[in-house]
């Protein structure tokens, strides 16, 4: 039997109420229906689902969807499944504090030492944003049970808003001025629980409401109990440490060097501390376990030596995003186990690419990515140089991975091929990058014209050397606005601003650009690899050829440092890749810069571009190879009317050819010919050829 409603009440109060009810409704895809219905309360009028019919809706509601309990922005865990390693769509967060769990915890396995109480306090990082983090900001956990049964739970945010808004309204004293309105500072879902944060001072009337009716269901609201990991209590953490040091002392095979992690979910020591109740306490779990065993193993090489194997099969893993710290604690292991899990594809393993550098065996069965990315065994020797077997099965011989891990290639390593033209980009090199260190605008002025052009790229993902992979992440931050990457820009306005043509631009660019100081190349000619080859068909400045002029290309491979103008100290030092190209002009030696293009990578040493068999200093430029003299036709490699960019090219190769064994233009062409147009191949059949062939096949 509907009875009569109390009288609505009236005021400015009302007024406000009324109008943010209207705003509630015509934002909201499905009307609320949340009322109240206090127990032993007055017989007021409900509707016909039982719910108490409203006047009007308080002040303290949210639109659906837009709230801080927006189940869009969190996400609800309902009907998700036990996963203990971060499956969970929340992104986990891994970072720990480097002080935390200090070696004093334990000295081995097992142990049971007593814990010190600067250890018991540092714990705490390891409880990822729980209690812990909302008492450092003064707040109260409360928890409401109910949601799920209401007929809220059908809204587009699964009710969550609605309920925020219906619990700041019953909590809030009509009559107490604005700023005391109870206000949920945070909440999120865990499972069918709601759990929010409050101010102390309004944890007293959200209790108030327990047992409340919302939606059709009667609220469970109480105050959060915390958990062992979220104890701020110093008596309990030494259990929680005790716990993590009897898991890895069980799981621990000493003879077979094995670190056994598998089905870390269904441990009975790790599901009664509720490890994997919450998200926040899911994410931090391994990297605290990881943090553990850099304190049981505190060098490298007590690491490399006491674990050889890891198994983290059975733990449901759709990445290794939150297992990733394995790669930091344990660099060195041959075995690694990641069979049954959910591992899709290769973006899933992708934080552990170029990591594992001796990963010697490598398992993968029972994961999705096995019939979705079919060939992903290629990558995999791609990413572990020292892989031999692949889910039990020998996919590379010990011969491939010497080669693999020794640097050898197919094709040999050769020293640079340096075919320069009366010195020019000898003299070139010499002078331009000490005035490059010293005096850059003059360098401009010399070197460049209104022609001219300059870009810079950053080549972030290019591997550093080995020596340094453990120092932190070089900053490109005075380069990266610069930067002309074209795998990255794709924006023609973007490409063409980055492209600096003419001496002003040019020198804007390069005097904005941090001081630098390179290696001497006379005293270091180690630190330098330079190529020189001449190019035909440049356009001529002058106007005077049609067809274009010869020059010369000049790729300069080494590094520099950054330097501190203020105390003349280096600082950062990078790797780079210069391409020059030079042409006749009215610059220093008659000479002028049409082209410069600088690469900058992290510092990745220079032993890479050591001779196979050589020195490393075989490198630089003064002891060019012996060019022979020779007269080339005018028109020759070059381009011209009806003459194809094949047959330009064709001319080229035999002018060096020429040039590097003293034969004929014709003789050259067909050696070349012969040789499928390879330089390499027709060099090496002169050389065989050389003691047969007739005195016409040289040049007198």
């Amino acid at each position: 039997m509907l009875q009569q409603a109390p009288t609505p009440p009236t005021g400015p109060r009302a007024t406000r109420t009324s109008v943010r009810t209207s705003e509630r409704l015509t934002s909201s895809r499905l009307p609320s229906r949340g009322g109240i219905q206090k127990r032993n309360a007055t017989p007021v009028r409900i509707d016909r689902d039982g719910d108490l019919v409203m006047g009007a809706v308080g002040s303290g509601s949210r639109g659906s969807g837009s709230g801080r309990g927006s189940a869009a922005g969190r996400g609800s865990t309902q009907g998700r499944r036990h996963d203990p390693l971060g499956t969970r769509s929340r992104p986990l967060k891994t970072g720990i504090d480097p002080s935390a769990i200090q070696k004093s915890v334990l000295r081995s396995m097992g142990s049971d030492e007593p814990v010190s109480r600067g250890a018991r306090s540092s714990l705490r990082s390891v409880r990822g944003r729980g209690r812990g983090q909302d008492a450092r900001e003064g707040l109260d956990r409360i928890t409401i049970r109910g949601l799920k049964q209401s007929k809220a739970a059908g809204n587009p945010d699964g009710g969550v808003s609605d309920l925020i808004g219906f619990l700041e309204r019953k909590a809030t004293n009509p009559d107490a001025p604005a700023r005391e309105a109870v206000k949920i500072k945070k909440s999120r879902l865990e499972g069918e629980i709601l759990i929010i944060s409050v101010r102390p001072e309004d944890t007293p009337k959200i209790l108030r409401i327990n047992r409340y009716m919302f939606a059709g269901v009667e609220l469970s609201i109480q105050a959060a109990k915390p958990t062992p990991l979220e104890n701020d209590a110093d008596s309990e953490t030494p259990n929680t440490v005790a716990v993590l040091k009897g898991v890895l002392s069980r799981r621990y095979n000493v003879e077979s060097k094995l670190l056994d992690l598998s089905q870390l979910g269904s441990d009975p020591e790790l599901v009664n501390i509720g490890m994997f109740s919450t998200t926040s306490r899911e994410s931090k779990f391994f990297p605290a376990l990881m943090k553990i065993c850099d304190n049981i193993f505190t060098t490298a090489k007590e690491k490399e030596h006491a674990i050889a194997s890891v198994s983290l099969a059975n733990n449901a893993l759709p990445s290794i995003s939150s297992v990733t710290t394995l790669a930091q604690t344990f660099p060195a292991i041959k075995n690694l186990d990641l069979s049954n899990n959910e591992i899709k594809n290769l973006t899933s393993l992708d934080g552990w690419r170029w990591k594992f550098r001796k990963l010697d065996h490598l398992i993968l069965t029972g994961n999705p990515i096995e019939a979705e990315v079919p060939d992903y065994k290629d990558n995999m020797l791609k990413w572990f140089p020292s892989l031999t077997t692949l889910n039990t099965i020998q996919i590379r011989s010990a011969e491939e991975i010497k080669a693999a891990t020794s640097g050898g290639l197919p094709i040999p390593v050769l020293g640079p091929s340096f075919r320069d033209e009366a010195s020019i980009s000898e003299t070139f090199v010499k002078q331009f990058f000490p005035a490059y260190d010293s005096d850059r605008a003059s360098l401009v002025n010399g070197y460049y014209d209104a022609q001219s052009t300059f870009s810079l790229s950053i080549n972030t993902s290019a591997p550093r050397a080995p020596a340094i992979t453990d120092q932190k992440m070089p900053v490109w931050d005075e380069y990266i606005k610069k930067s002309r990457n074209l795998m990255k820009i794709e924006h023609l306005p973007a490409r063409m601003s980055r492209l600096h043509t003419g001496t002003d631009s040019i020198r804007d660019a390069l005097t904005t650009l941090p001081a630098t100081r390179h290696p001497d190349l006379m005293a270091e000619p180690q630190k330098w690899c330079i190529e020189c080859h001449t190019v035909p068909g440049l356009p001529d400045v002058t106007g005077q050829s049609v067809s274009g002029v010869g020059g010369l290309i000049v790729m300069v491979h080494g590094e520099f440092s950054e330097v501190d103008v203020s105390t003349g100290q280096a600082t950062n030092s990078r790797s780079f890749d210069r391409t020059f190209v030079l042409g006749a002009g009215a610059g220093v030696g008659g000479i002028r810069v049409v082209c410069d293009t600088l690469v900058l990578r992290s510092y990745g040493g220079y032993e890479a571009w050591q001779p196979e068999g050589g020195e490393i200093g075989s490198s630089a430029p003064e002891q060019p190879q012996a060019q022979h003299q020779i007269i080339v036709p005018q028109g020759f490699a070059v381009p011209g009317p009806g003459k194809s960019e094949e047959q330009v090219h064709k001319e080229v190769l035999a002018v060096e050819l020429s040039k590097a064994t003293g034969m004929t233009l014709e003789y050259s062409g067909m050696c070349l010919e012969q040789s499928g147009w390879d330089l390499g191949n027709a060099a090496s059949a002169f050389e065989l050829a050389k003691p047969t062939l007739p005195p016409q096949a040289f040049m007198s």
